[in-house]
């Protein structure tokens, strides 16, 4: 079933947790139903109202000294101002969350909300800040030893120098994730680096090396598209 066919039952038994644990006076119990209800909020399109029960889920969380519901809350608010197109404020609550997650050490998080600062600032056009935050997403990913994560990181980052006019920066970023998607076996996040290099060459005016870098990627998926027929037909027989 999907999300919007299963809303109005799923609501219905949060919304009754909800009110069990506002008579039981449980605020780690609210702050979960909370977030619940405001997830389906953010799924069925109610932003606001996902934004204000995120809110609620907050203040619940801090008042059972929930840090997992509160992180969680603060990302989420986050989030909600990110698809109302408020970066301002959609920067500042993912900023929020991660000093936090920044106490705790927790490092997946770390990356991933330095990923989601870095992206709020490049739609604002604050390129350094959105810079230096790819920047610090790709080196949370390298210390998980997670090099595709890593990869995309940096095209992020190399998407930025070119939005801010450095091609030139942005080409040697965009090598650096080559490699590393390569390292990875990360095919097809390969042939869109490549997609990417050939772009900016085309833009540095250097069409023959631009044409190189799309036929790789053209080669990189026929090839992926020959392994995927090779391991269908050995699961048919």
């Amino acid at each position: 079933r999907g999300t919007e066919e299963a809303a109005p039952e799923l609501y219905g038994l949060h919304g009754l947790v909800l009110d069990v644990a506002r008579r039981r006076e449980l605020p780690r119990e609210q702050a979960a139903a909370l977030l619940n209800l405001a997830d389906l909020d953010a799924r069925t399109g109610r932003t606001r109202e996902a934004l204000t029960r995120y809110r609620a889920a907050l203040d619940a969380g801090k008042a059972a000294k929930d840090l997992y519901a509160t992180g969680r809350a603060m990302e989420s608010v986050g989030g909600a101002y990110e698809e109302l197109g408020d970066y301002h404020r959609a920067a500042d609550w993912y900023g929020r969350a991660l000093a936090q997650r920044l106490t705790q050490g927790e490092r997946a998080d770390e990356a991933r909300l330095y990923g989601r600062l870095g992206a709020v600032h490049t739609y604002a056009g604050r390129y350094g800040e959105a810079l230096r935050n790819w920047r610090a997403a790709a080196s949370g990913h390298r210390r998980l030893g997670d090099p595709a994560a890593q990869a995309r990181s940096l095209s992020e980052a190399a998407r930025v120098q070119e939005y801010a006019g450095r091609p030139h920066d942005s080409l040697q970023t965009c090598r650096e994730a080559v490699e590393l998607a390569r390292s990875a076996g990360d095919v097809r996040l390969q042939a869109a680096l490549q997609l990417r290099l050939a772009d900016t060459l085309d833009r540095l005016g250097d069409p023959a090396a631009a044409r190189l870098h799309r036929g790789a990627a053209d080669r990189l998926l026929g090839e992926e598209a020959s392994a995927y027929e090779i391991r269908s037909a050995s699961t048919e027989n």
